[in-house]
């Protein structure tokens, strides 16, 4: 089996997480996490970036049950590492976060190591 047949699920899995990661960060910059009270937890739960970010990261997991359930987990743990790559993406165009040479560079790797990875075979469960 080739590498493509995991990279499709992988990047919507990956991308899914990223997503998540931004609605909740949006929702925490606005109003930053309280753990003084009940009643600032239950407040968390009316905000609609939390719901989102949940669906989000629900559709990810379930990519990643469907991935756990079709590959070994040596062939699925590396290429989840996109999820790095996709959310120091949304932190520069959508926080207009500065990102380091170090930042960069992982991430060049992190393509590095999948360009190695998709020259060899996947192996299905």
């Amino acid at each position: 089996m080739n590498f493509s047949s995991l990279l499709l699920p992988a990047i919507v899995a990956c991308s899914c997480n990223a997503l998540a990661n931004m609605f909740w960060k949006m929702r925490f910059d606005k109003v930053p996490l309280s753990l003084s009270s009940i009643q600032d937890l239950l407040d968390l739960l009316k905000a609609w970036q939390i719901w989102i970010g949940i669906g989000c990261y629900g559709v990810s997991m379930l990519l990643f049950f469907y991935m756990l359930s079709h590959y070994k987990l040596s062939s699925i743990m590396p290429v989840t590492c996109m999820t790095y790559i996709f959310n120091i993406i949304i932190a520069r165009l959508f926080f207009y976060e500065s990102i380091s040479k170090t930042q960069i560079i992982g991430a060049v790797i992190i393509i590095i190591g999948l360009l190695i990875l998709s020259r060899g075979q996947i192996t299905k469960i």
